[in-house]
């Protein structure tokens, strides 16, 4: 035998075409299942994050209450008050005390927010009401958004601040304008308030969480991030939003008082319409001392 034989097959130009077309093909496969899957499923695939949230002053007649938290529904953008419906059924089958929208009603284009009032109306938080803040989105109609949260019995706030009261006791929610594209003022937004007070507060772009932590604020929700949408195993997220590139994904504390900061990975997309490993949540907080 030739010292440079081996004994096994050569590999021939059509055999070595027909190995890589097999291995094309399905790399062509994986990437379309994946594709399908990141549009058609992982989108509406909500996830229900329940967290146990120690606030600072809390006041023991709130001890127990339930937040629900959702944020970014970008509708317009593959995203319509059809897909919405399951959204507003899961929330209230929670059976929440206090519901916070965290901004981006529509994605920025969509000329008819005001399609959404008959969901947005069904949600329901009968002791503590229903917030919001808006979102850089939303400033592609302003006003209309604005409408169309209050006409849904949300309480908008644009910098400033109201209360909740329950057995003679206050817990304050207090928001911001838009970082982007509004004029946020925290101090503004807790103007009166005090260490000694428990204040929420409501804020679309987390990373001003450095700054409202210099404040009277108990703890900060926020949106935008997406969570990144895709993102990949042991690298993360790959896209980033702006004002969303320190704190993109869950809780946090922030500053050397630790303030905690919650970011919601929101309901719909933007840019583009999938997600990966990233699924739409609704977060569910339980208050206690």
């Amino acid at each position: 035998m030739n010292e440079f034989q081996t004994g096994e097959k050569p590999v021939t130009r059509r055999s070595f075409l027909k190995k890589g077309g097999k291995m094309t093909f399905g790399l062509m496969a994986t990437g379309l299942l994946m594709g399908t899957y990141s549009f058609e499923a992982e989108r509406f695939w909500y996830q229900i994050n329940e967290v146990h949230l120690k606030v600072k002053n809390l006041p023991a007649a709130f001890e127990g209450w339930k937040i629900v938290q959702f944020s970014d529904i970008h509708l317009g953008f593959h995203y319509g008050v059809e897909d919405f419906q399951a959204v507003v059924k899961t929330i209230n089958d929670v059976n929440p005390d206090i519901i916070f929208f965290t901004g981006d009603l529509i994605e920025a284009g969509n000329k008819e927010p005001e399609l959404s009032i008959p969901l947005l109306q069904a949600l329901k938080a009968n002791r503590g009401g229903k917030w919001a803040v808006v979102g850089n989105h939303d400033y592609s109609d302003i006003f209309q958004v604005v409408r169309v949260l209050e006409q849904s019995q949300f309480q908008v706030l644009l910098n400033n601040h109201h209360f909740i009261e329950s057995n003679h006791q206050r817990l304050y929610i207090a928001g911001i304008d838009d970082v982007m594209y509004g004029r946020p003022n925290i101090g503004q937004a807790v103007t009166g308030l005090s260490d000694d007070d428990c204040v929420l507060f409501l804020a679309h772009e987390p990373d001003i969480a450095d700054e409202s932590c210099l404040h009277p604020i108990g703890v900060q929700f926020s949106g935008h991030s997406h969570g990144g949408q895709v993102r990949i195993p042991f690298y993360g997220p790959i896209i980033k939003q702006k004002h969303a590139r320190k704190y993109e994904d869950g809780l946090y504390q922030v500053g050397e008082s630790k303030m905690p900061l919650y970011v919601n990975r929101g309901i719909g997309t933007t840019n583009i319409a999938i997600r990966f490993f990233c699924r739409p949540e609704i977060t569910v907080f339980h208050l206690t001392l």
